[in-house]
């Protein structure tokens, strides 16, 4: 590696996605080593261009970063009102008598 110093891209975009991305990225760029700084560039640049997706990129961010974070979504168990409520009396039929 030569001994200049790597600085930040800057890039103009209204889009609101990658001008959310473009903050995680000055975030991590601020507090990454010297040596981690240009993978960083050439992460970001790919995601300007395109090349990557979103979550591509937030994977990258966090390679570099040293944690690990997946999303993932839980399922949320519905029921209608008369079906929990007849649930309910069930339950509360079963610790009543016990």
């Amino acid at each position: 590696m030569s001994g200049e110093e790597i600085k930040k891209l800057s890039f103009d975009s209204n889009d609101f996605k990658f001008s959310v991305a473009y903050q995680a990225y000055e975030k991590a760029f601020d507090e990454a080593a010297p040596d981690n700084r240009e993978t960083l560039n050439d992460v970001i640049t790919k995601l300007f261009s395109e090349e990557i997706t979103y979550p591509e990129f937030y994977d990258a961010l966090s390679d570099e970063e040293g944690r690990r974070y997946r999303y993932h979504r839980t399922k949320i168990s519905t029921s209608r009102k008369f079906a929990y409520r007849a649930a309910e009396r069930k339950t509360d039929r079963i610790k009543r008598h016990k």
